[in-house]
């Protein structure tokens, strides 16, 4: 299951300056709407994954219009509202730059922004199209993305500036989904070359791709344990989409839940401890919370309306993720 969102992305740099305070904890969570990017920034666009400190950067960033609503969502029940106030937020990279894709130009585009929104910097050309899915090298000097402008979805690299786009793969299938390892040294990503979509790693070069999974259904979305030793994905493999965790040479694969609904989209949270996943599984699309091992399972939101793509803070002590709860897709952290 996805819905429209946005793609961000943040640089991560050796210092950091904190910019506000962290609220102090509550007995539930408490949500609060993020507003504080211009809608002529941000763009709301299909398929997103979330960078959690530019989200929490832009809470800091000022007052701003919110992105430009989608079509309205199905009637529900009204149920507890979120806060309508921009959160503190925890430390950020002094000097970052937010990555994200924009449809502001009728094409996805990447750019990047400072934290209080300027700076714009459009990093891909408008005529080529489909360039998508951003991610930083740990060290920020590169960023990793999707582009179909050869005419079927491949992966790049490039510059922070935009300059240098160089694909790193060339198959006749789609590859997509790019993941920096936390050490720089391998990208994992999603591939269709063997009839399926499974999960690989690669040199940032492109060089040594290794297949990991290997599955009749389709594996998908890899998500990097911080430490670098292990890799959380998503699988149909056994009926429904579930979170699977496997070591970092894809040994030792792992289901961590088990449900007939659909979980997706895992997310790890700083310490490695814990990883939050979307799911389906109560009817509403919810964000719910797991220890590493899959057990502890704890739901986190409780809503009618779509909340999904948790990205944790760099503290741990909040996570961001998108809702559509008040009539128009928005970042919440909770």
């Amino acid at each position: 299951m996805r819905w429209p969102l946005i793609q961000v992305g943040v640089a991560p740099v050796t210092s950091a300056t904190p910019v506000c305070s962290p609220p102090p904890p509550a007995r539930s969570p408490r949500l609060f709407p993020i507003r504080a990017l211009a809608s002529s920034v941000l763009s709301l666009i299909p398929f997103a994954l979330l960078a959690v400190a530019g989200l929490f950067a832009a809470a800091c960033a000022g007052d701003g219009e919110a992105p430009a609503a989608g079509p309205a969502p199905p009637a529900f029940a009204e149920g507890p509202r979120a806060t309508p106030t921009l959160v503190p937020t925890v430390i950020i990279p002094a000097g970052g730059r937010i990555a994200f894709i924009s449809l502001h130009s009728g094409v996805p585009e990447i750019h990047t922004v400072f934290p209080d929104g300027s700076g714009l910097m459009r990093l891909s050309d408008r005529s080529i199209q489909d360039n998508s899915y951003p991610s930083w090298s740990p060290d920020g000097s590169r960023i990793a993305f999707t582009s179909a402008r050869d005419g079927n979805a491949e992966v790049y690299v490039m510059k922070v500036d935009g300059s240098g786009q160089t694909a790193i793969t060339n198959n006749p299938a789609s590859d997509a989904f790019p993941a920096w390892s936390p050490d720089g040294s391998r990208i994992a990503f999603v591939s269709g070359r063997d009839g399926n979509s499974e999960i690989y790693v690669m040199n940032p070069d492109g060089a040594d791709q290794t297949r990991l999974t290997d599955a009749s259904a389709s594996d998908s979305f890899p998500a990097w344990s911080p430490d670098g030793r292990r890799v959380a994905f998503e699988s149909t493999r056994d009926g429904s989409s579930d979170i699977y965790v496997m070591n970092a040479d894809g040994t030792g694969q792992i289901r961590l839940t088990d449900d007939a609904a659909a979980d997706f989209t895992p997310a790890w949270s700083p310490d490695g401890s814990r990883i939050a996943f979307s799911s389906n599984r109560d009817g509403d699309v919810n964000i719910y919370v797991m220890n590493s091992d899959g057990t502890g399972l704890t739901r986190l939101t409780d809503s009618r309306a779509a909340d999904g793509e948790p990205t944790w803070s760099p503290d741990g002590s909040h996570i961001a993720f998108f809702s559509d709860r008040d009539g128009q897709r928005e970042i919440y952290v909770m």
